[in-house]
């Protein structure tokens, strides 16, 4: 078989690459013939949605798929190298299995060359699921259904030390030190203050820069429990099921995975997946909701008050994530848009939840 997304252009994929893939994946079919289109808001990588039309069509084929291949920007493929993204997605569909299935989309192929940095992901199709807009934010419920997810997502791997042996998932004793260090991260504040001064205000300056300051000493240990978390946990990155759906969200877009604070992805999914109006109106009561999840899903030992510890110490990182990949990705039009009110609103939530008191 040819290899989508290492030698094969995705959208010129055939009829015949499909059938000798369901022949090898027990999918009782033929394709007559398929179209191929470009989806999505991907900033690291290309999504595809193809369509088939089948000759002989079994009762486990699928109408539709997608596929996920490496971005044609070469601002991002290099972003994705340096920082191993593409490895990082596929190796998590193919080793959690407690994880992918369950709160992902379903993949049926996966494949990552280590010497181009190329890699294909092929998945069910979760339409009609809408992705969440990072932009407009969230309805409380929406909200609820991703901490039901992350409570999932932490408990599958809750302080299970076989993370480590893992040296593709960041902040594992295995992995290498990260490609940016916190003094890196932090010096890219600077650049993003210079190109988007015009847009800052000075609370979010102020924020910004005892967070930037703090960067460095915070990287030392934390104290907190530690899990598999997705470290980009927020609504462009999940599709919710209709009403009746048998997968209420798929989570996608797990480049950035690792090992780490599980109140990372809820204070980054609070912050910004909610508006700067709604999200003080509903935040405890979200946290709170998130405990009793993870509390059902069989964590024990780790109270609110440690929760709410951790999510205001992590508030902030939603803050690098928008700075940082605002310098390091291609600059749409929507992503200095979708960087800017995501910035902001994680200041807003440091401010409100007085969190700037933690930072060493």
């Amino acid at each position: 078989m040819s290899r989508p997304g290492l030698d094969t252009n995705p959208l010129e994929l055939t009829p015949d690459w499909f059938n000798q893939l369901f022949g090898e994946i027990g999918i009782d079919a033929e394709v007559a013939s398929l179209t191929a289109k470009s989806i999505g808001t991907g900033q690291i990588g290309e999504n595809v949605r193809f369509v088939f039309d089948y000759a002989r069509k079994g009762a486990n084929a699928p109408a539709t798929l997608v596929g996920k291949f490496p971005s044609a920007s070469e601002a991002s493929l290099m972003t994705a190298k340096l920082l191993g993204h593409y490895e990082r997605e596929v190796m998590i569909y193919r080793t959690f299995p407690k994880v992918a299935g369950r709160i992902t989309p379903g993949a049926i192929y996966t494949d990552y060359d280590p010497d181009t940095n190329r890699f294909a992901l092929i998945m069910e199709d979760m339409a009609p699921a809408e992705q969440g807009d990072q932009l407009a934010g969230c309805s409380v419920e929406e909200a609820r259904i991703a901490m039901d997810a992350a409570a999932v997502l932490h408990a599958a791997y809750w302080m299970d030390e076989t993370l480590d042996q893992h040296a593709w998932l960041q902040g594992t004793s295995a992995a290498p030190p990260p490609a940016l260090g916190p003094d890196a991260v932090a010096a890219l504040w600077t650049g993003f203050k210079e190109r988007y001064g015009a847009h800052l205000t000075p609370d979010v300056v102020e924020v910004g820069d005892a967070y930037a300051d703090a960067m460095p000493r915070m990287s030392e240990s934390r104290p907190g429990p530690f899990a598999l978390i997705h470290n980009d946990y927020r609504l462009d990155n999940m599709l919710f099921g209709k009403p009746g759906s048998p997968k209420p969200l798929a989570v996608v877009d797990w480049q950035t995975a690792g090992k780490g604070a599980p109140a990372n992805d809820v204070a980054y999914f609070i912050g910004a997946g909610l508006t700067r109006e709604e999200r003080p109106k509903h935040e405890q009561a979200l946290l709170r909701y998130y405990h009793d999840r993870l509390t059902a899903e069989g964590v024990t030992g780790y109270s609110f008050d440690e929760l709410y510890r951790d999510y205001c110490l992590n508030c902030f990182y939603g803050m690098s994530v928008a700075f940082g990949a605002a310098m390091l990705v291609k600059q749409t039009d929507r992503g200095d848009l979708m960087f800017l009110t995501m910035l902001r609103r994680h200041a807003a939530q440091a401010r409100d939840n007085d969190a700037l008191r933690l930072l060493p």
